[in-house]
């Protein structure tokens, strides 16, 4: 399978007082071509570190980040990569989704010739084409959540990097998140998910990294983390948020 992303022994350290800190030790794994990639940790593990790293929002000290196998460090952001924070902000609210979306296809430097075809596209793909004309500031949360990765999705990126898709999301909405994200995986878009909610992680990952205190702890399938954990059940096999509880103390920083 063709790994569309490949990140090499990358490190990261910062600066305080003379003294450093380790955000990042010799981190490395790769993302195949319409794979769905999760990274697991505590808050301060480093994950956020490395997607702003693959985004081309900050440098490392050392390691390579290729991207079909062409290096991005030291790039500003690559139009190949889309990247969806989500949340409230980002958008013009009094503005409607088409004209939001006109203004970062001008910003992603895509030709005002297939600006209208391009937005027509992304709209279509997170469904919301039929209210294309309505005002930003009259979605509901995740009729924002979806313009996010619209907007992430202009110029057809190969490598799409979601964080937390379905924050403050109610179960109905989550789920129509989930299903797209689900969809533009089986579109061939490769995806780097970031997520605390472990159902959400279980149904979507193909592959999850388990980081821990900058440095990768276990990587795998949701069986491999599980029997990683060594937790175990009579009458079923354990969940990943029991698994990921279970490894949880081993992945604080000491």
């Amino acid at each position: 399978m063709e790994n569309i992303l490949e990140v090499k022994n990358i490190k990261k350290y910062y600066y305080s007082n003379s003294e450093q800190f380790r955000a990042l030790e010799d981190i490395s794994f790769n993302i195949e071509k319409g794979q769905i990639v999760s990274l697991l940790g505590p808050n301060g593990a480093g994950k956020t570190t490395i997607v702003s790293i693959i985004g081309g929002y900050l440098l490392p000290d050392a390691g390579q980040v290729l991207l079909n196998g062409e290096s991005i460090i030291g790039t500003t952001k690559h139009p190949r990569i889309g990247v969806s924070f989500g949340g409230d902000l980002g958008f013009y609210h009094r503005a409607t989704a088409r004209q939001n979306l006109a203004f970062f296809a001008d910003l992603a430097r895509i030709p005002y010739r297939q600006q209208e075809t391009e937005i027509d596209r992304v709209l279509k793909i997170v469904s919301l084409s039929d209210v294309a004309n309505k005002n930003v500031g009259k979605f509901s949360k995740g009729m924002t959540q979806r313009l996010h990765i619209a907007r992430a999705l202009l110029g057809n990126p190969k490598l799409l990097l979601l964080d937390e898709p379905t924050s403050g999301l109610d179960v109905e909405i989550a789920k129509s998140i989930r299903d797209t994200v689900k969809n533009l995986s089986d579109l061939g878009i490769s995806i780097l998910l970031t997520s605390h909610t472990m159902s959400e992680v279980e149904a979507l990952a193909d592959n999850i990294i388990v980081i821990g205190a900058g440095r990768i702890f276990s990587t795998g399938t949701v069986e491999d983390i599980v029997k990683k954990s060594q937790v175990e059940h009579i009458d079923r096999p354990a969940t990943l948020e029991e698994s990921y509880l279970a490894l949880a103390p081993k992945l604080r920083r000491k």
